[in-house]
């Protein structure tokens, strides 16, 4: 009877295990369909004040985004702690590698100084990435501004430096016509 027991309770837990292994095997399937297309990203009427948001670079650069005044930008919002981030950032990192032409800027959220996001990038597959830092309170007020605070965050901001869309979750950088959509996208918030 105790031999039963023990196999009973061998099962059990192989049978959780299995559970759990096919969980975590959904779940990444579900985030890389949960990718969303550039071409859902539309922009909108303004959707917040203008963005004036303190960052931090490497070597302690200190800049009020947006960099180029009066020129739209995609705005890439992240954190090295964040899975779907670190899921994401490789596509974004070989799509900005593709089109340095483009204005994404992307920023590390609660992720250390520059130097420690920087040193990560390799780890993350997304070596050459421009590193731009803030810290989560500095651009909280933001952020509770929108209606979607999650991250990853990508948002289209316009030449008056407004947010025009907003993405709800990672954006999929390697799709067919990626850069001709995001520069289309551009050009419409100009």
């Amino acid at each position: 009877m105790i031999r039963n027991w023990k196999k009973i309770r061998t099962c059990a837990v192989l049978a959780g295990w299995l559970s759990v292994a096919a969980a975590g095997l959904w779940h990444n399937s579900a985030q890389a369909e949960a990718l969303q297309s550039l071409q859902e990203l539309e922009p909108e009427p303004a959707l917040s004040a203008p963005v004036m948001l303190p960052v931090t670079g490497v070597g302690g650069t200190k800049a009020i985004l947006p960099l180029r005044a009066g020129k739209p930008y995609m705005l890439h919002l992240w954190a090295t702690w964040c899975t779907p981030c670190r899921e994401e950032l490789p596509k974004l990192a070989a799509f900005l590698d593709k089109n340095p032409d483009i204005p994404v800027i992307p920023v590390a959220l609660d992720s250390g100084v520059p130097e420690k996001v920087q040193a990560a990038l390799p780890r993350l597959h997304a070596e050459g990435l421009p590193v731009w830092t803030a810290d989560r309170q500095n651009v909280e007020p933001f952020l509770k501004s929108l209606s979607e605070p999650g991250l990853p965050m990508t948002l289209l901001i316009d030449a008056h430096g407004q947010v025009r869309s907003i993405s709800d979750g990672g954006v999929d950088w390697k799709e067919t016509g990626a850069a001709s959509t995001v520069r289309s996208l551009l050009q419409q918030v100009e």
